[in-house]
Parts: structure tokens; sequence; C-alpha cells
């Protein structure tokens, strides 16, 4: 009798401390929510220039914008990108590169709340590495990207304030010469193009999944040192503030990819170098 006295007040001290409030799983939403499909334009020039036999500059720049009162693709400023690194190629078909990015983010309302309720432009600094792989099958390259970003970004609303996440980027795409059976001038290509962006950190609570982007691409090698990309790209993404809201977007893209390297022309960088 005693041991079972001594259980029974333990068990009543325990449930004294249990928070038994309903309201975790009465206030869950019963279904996920997918926003309205925005449209934006994104557009892009990736720079490599050589420094040395296997280090380079990489040199990246964004012009972005995006769909607002009732003007779809170009109706505001979204967001500037500048993103620059050193990369060092390990062998012809591995890389890896390190640097810093610079982002400037647009107020999300340039129509008259910009003084009042928002800031018409913010700062996001980025620390970012990447790490990328070529395999070769006949005329088909694959690429798999391993990208790591440490962002420091805040909303353009008045006194919001920086947060840090961490973002994990991996990236699968191919290209698959069209009309020649070698990438030389001339020369259209495919390039069939998924990355899943993760995200994590203290204001990370339910929404990991930042970005899933699937792009297929059409290309033109112009020279060894030009290529231009175009593509329609759709993306599906958690909003942080609730994970159970999807963002979606159709981004039209289009980018210029270009090569500095004054060697001969026997022994230019290779293709690799001209991908993002």
């Amino acid at each position: 009798m005693g041991k079972k006295y001594i259980l029974l007040r333990l068990s009543i001290l325990l449930l004294m401390f249990v928070d038994t409030s309903p309201v975790s799983a009465q206030e869950r939403p019963t279904s996920s929510q997918f926003e309205d499909a925005s449209t934006l334009i994104w557009l892009g020039t990736y720079g490599i220039v050589r420094l040395g036999d296997k280090l380079f500059w990489d040199a990246q720049t964004h012009y972005r914008r995006g769909s607002y009162n009732g003007v779809p693709w170009v109706g505001r400023m979204t967001q500037i990108y500048n993103r620059h690194g050193l990369t060092y190629q390990f062998t012809k078909d591995f890389r890896a590169t390190i640097g810093g990015v610079l982002r400037l983010n647009f107020t999300p309302d340039p129509s008259g709340l910009t003084e009042t309720d928002y800031k018409y432009i913010t700062l996001e600094p980025r620390i970012w590495h990447e790490y990328l792989f070529k395999q070769q099958f006949g005329r088909v390259q694959v690429f798999h990207r391993l990208r790591m970003e440490h962002r420091w970004n805040r909303g353009n609303e008045i006194n919001s304030e920086y947060i840090y996440r961490d973002r994990w980027r991996y990236k699968i795409f191919a290209n698959i010469p069209l009309n020649k059976p070698r990438f030389e001038p001339g020369t259209w290509f495919f390039t069939p193009d998924v990355e899943i962006i993760m995200q994590s950190g203290g204001p990370v609570i339910d929404a990991p999944l930042e970005d899933l982007r699937i792009q297929p691409i059409i290309g033109y090698v112009a020279s060894p040192q030009m290529k231009y990309t175009m593509s329609m790209m759709y993306t599906l993404g958690q909003r942080r503030f609730d994970g159970a809201v999807y963002r979606q977007r159709w981004i039209f893209r289009f980018n210029v990819y270009f090569n500095i390297d004054f060697r001969s022309s026997d022994s230019k960088m290779p293709i690799m170098q001209m991908l993002d």
C-alpha cells in the first residue's frame, strides 16, 4: 500500500506540470494552401576570369523584376544581386568556389507606402561556397552542384530586424547538344535543370523547404568565350512564417555567360567554366 500511495502522489505532481490545453492540434491547418503563382523576370550575367592556371574569379550579377499592381512580370523592382567568389579547379571534372554576396531587396509596395511603412531598399549580405562535379556520358554532360549560403536578411518593413539563416542547395542538371556532336561555336543545347533549396536556423520553425526549382533551358554557344541561355522556371516553396502556405512563381530567365582567358585558343578553359 505504501508504494502505491507514493506512486499516486508522484503521478498527481507530474500532471500539475503538464500543459493539457488543447491548442496545438486544433489550431494547425487541415491542409496545405497554395498561393496564386506570381510572374517575374530574372536577367543575369555569369563571368569567369582566369587568375592563374587553376584559379578563377567568379563574377555574377542579377537584375530581377516581378508582377505588381496588375502589371505582370515587370511591375516592380524586386532584387539586384552581386555575387563574387574565387574558384579553384582541382581537376577538369571538379571545382570549388568561396565568396560573398550583396543583395539589394526593394520595397514590395513602391506606390506610396515607402516612407511610412517600408524602406525602399534593404541590404542582404551572404557568405557562399559551392562544389561542382561533372560527369561525361558520351556527348552529354551531367553536373551535380552543392552550394551552402550563410545569409543575414530583414524585411523591408520599418523597424524590422536582421535574422540569420543557412541555405542548403543541391542542383542537378545536364547539357545536351542538339545540332552538333559536341560543344563548339554554333551549338544549340538543351539543359534539364532541377534544384532543391532547404533552409535552417532559429527563425525557421516549420518551413525547411525554401524552394524547389524546375527549369528546362535552351542555350546557344556563340564562341569559346560566350554563350546564352533562356528558360521558363517554375518554383514552389514554403512561407517562413507559415509552413502550410506554399509560394508559387513562374520566372522567365535570360542569362549571358562569358569568360576572359588570354591563353591560346587550343588551351582555353573547359566548357565547364561557362556553366552556372
